[in-house]
């Protein structure tokens, strides 16, 4: 998985080259431009992720700091193309990233939420 999202994370980034005078044509196209640089965003935080599995063990989880890494990386490519492709790569990418820690909440919690019903005393 770490080769798929790898080989991906280039593919996007070489799309958003090829295509940067499209991306730089109207506002929605620079809008776009910055969706597709979240994108690249989650690929390359799947690549890193699954690279650090691979390394550290299957109990390895992602750190803040690779998230900030790829954020980063994700928004330098997005600005190569327009300077507001960053900023709303920046914005769709917090969306995405809340998305997917939602996701993996409901996934991975421990054992799920636990109700509690309260008795009235009489």
């Amino acid at each position: 998985s770490f080769l798929v999202s790898t080989l991906l994370s280039i593919l996007t980034f070489s799309a958003m080259q090829i295509f940067k005078t499209c991306l730089t044509s109207s506002q929605l196209m620079t809008i776009l431009g910055g969706f597709t640089g979240s994108i690249l965003f989650i690929f390359l935080l799947t690549a890193v992720g699954n690279l650090e599995k691979t390394l550290f063990g299957s109990s390895f989880q992602t750190q803040l700091k690779e998230v900030f890494l790829c954020l980063v990386v994700s928004m330098v490519a997005s600005a190569s193309v327009h300077r507001v492709c960053a900023s709303t790569c920046l914005i769709f990418s917090m969306l995405m990233i809340w998305t997917l820690n939602r996701i993996s909440q409901e996934v991975y919690s421990a054992g799920g939420q636990v109700s509690q019903v309260k008795k009235k005393k009489n």
